[in-house]
């Protein structure tokens, strides 16, 4: 399928990241420029996925959990390989940020941003690039300080068809930053040479499951399902591969093989040139809340008060697994949705405006139930929960999930109004 690839002389890899761009919405335009895979998010957040995308590994492994973790030297895959030159860049996402500051760079260990067009070959060039992340189609400024939550409340008044709408644009407006990259490297020659990946962090929800938006929690496949398309002369268009998945864990062993690299760590992902089929399924984790709490107090108030969740899915549907109890769970949905000024608050209350008591609490209890229920199953899935559980188990288990030291980030408080402004809040 993709084996094609050792043939030709590939150098440089170009992966463009449309962030919050679910399976269900990816352009057709795009899907004709290569082959395409449904695609297993790691985790439902940029700062835990990016660090699976470059390292092969599952976030219980590479430990970056919140905005103040990195990614450890020793682990970081695509952004280590010593004859490439390496650029993350972040020209549309991160505004806020000087170049090559933005907390993804942070948590990756600070890789440097340099544009496409002046990248030195061979080169692995990854963009994350604003794409389906709110404000949708518009600036992250558009909304002064208050940002998405403001936005989520504009949109909740005007309806989850508006809502769509406006996720399209955004969606349309990254495709057109996408084709621009094309551009850059058809003007450079390097069109032969280069294997370009488009793909997602993570999906994004609109509206959903009683109201739910955004993303981050709960896990579900708005969140969880991606698309990837593979695009290279070498590579047959408009072929779209059903019955399989790919992982983000897969992305750095298949471009580390086809670039001639021996990783020195061993990754959960597989070298896709080497597969026959495509792997069944893959997890996807999300564990606590964006930032760390200090003090024993707090640390036990966050595991109350913070969403968590192992799951399993394949090509059809997924296993989900709460680690938090209804007991646990509810205060944490009337604190965090019902009496805070958050988005998915805002746009619940703006949306509910007018519906009735009966019609709100059938929304309110909808939305709990895919926050909290221990067990969820979405669409289909050829794997039942009872081996959905021990695959789980087995993986944990081979970790071990003993305590490690960690490099840790100092984030201030301007830089969390920054992030809370991009809807992500505790």
């Amino acid at each position: 399928m993709l084996g094609i690839l050792r043939s030709q002389e590939i150098k440089n890899v170009v992966i463009f990241v449309c962030d919050a761009l679910r399976w269900d919405y990816v352009p057709e335009e795009v899907m004709e420029m290569g082959v395409t895979f449904k695609t297993i998010a790691s985790s439902l957040h940029t700062g835990a996925s990016f660090p699976s995308i470059v390292s092969g590994l599952y976030p219980p492994k590479h430990r970056v959990e919140t905005w103040e973790s990195i990614l450890p030297e020793g682990k970081r895959g695509l952004l280590s390989l010593d004859e490439h030159s390496i650029s993350l860049r972040c020209e549309t996402m991160w505004t806020r940020w000087s170049s090559g500051e933005s907390p993804i760079h942070s948590v990756l260990g600070n890789p440097p941003e340099i544009p496409l067009d002046e990248t030195g070959v061979p080169f692995i060039y990854i963009e994350d690039d604003k794409g389906g992340h709110c404000p949708y189609g518009l600036p992250l400024g558009a909304f002064g300080k208050a940002g998405c939550s403001e936005f989520f409340a504009e949109y909740g008044r005007r309806g989850r068809q508006e809502l769509a709408r406006q996720y399209e644009k955004g969606i349309e407006q990254s495709i057109s930053q996408f084709k621009h990259r094309l551009r850059t490297l058809k003007n450079r020659g390097l069109v032969e040479s280069t294997l370009v990946i488009f793909t997602s962090d993570h999906g994004e929800l609109l509206g959903e499951y009683g109201g739910l938006i955004g993303h981050g929690r709960p896990c579900c496949p708005e969140l969880v399902y991606v698309p990837t398309i593979f695009i290279h002369p070498a590579l047959k268009q408009g072929d779209v591969i059903d019955g399989g998945v790919i992982r983000h864990v897969d992305f750095c062993p298949t471009i580390t093989a086809l670039l001639g690299y021996d990783l020195h760590y061993d990754v959960d992902g597989v070298n896709l040139l080497d597969q026959n089929g495509l792997p069944k399924s893959g997890f996807s984790f999300r564990k606590g809340s964006f930032f760390r709490k200090g003090g024993p107090l707090r640390k036990s108030l966050r595991s109350s008060f913070s969403y968590e969740a192992d799951s399993v899915w394949d090509y059809y549907g997924g296993h989900v697994f709460h680690r938090q109890r209804l007991a646990k769970s509810l205060p944490f949905f009337i604190y965090k949705v019902l009496s805070q000024t958050n988005p998915e608050s805002r746009f619940m209350k703006q949306s509910l405006r007018g519906k009735g008591l009966r019609r709100r609490i059938k929304s309110y209890c909808e939305s709990l139930r895919h926050l909290t229920y221990p067990h969820i199953q979405y669409m289909h899935p050829e794997i039942d929960e009872k081996t959905a559980r021990a695959m789980l188990n087995e993986y944990l288990e081979n970790i071990g999930l003993v305590e490690q030291e960690e490099d840790l980030i100092t984030i201030d408080e301007e830089v969390k109004e920054r992030l809370r402004a991009l809807g992500y809040i505790d």
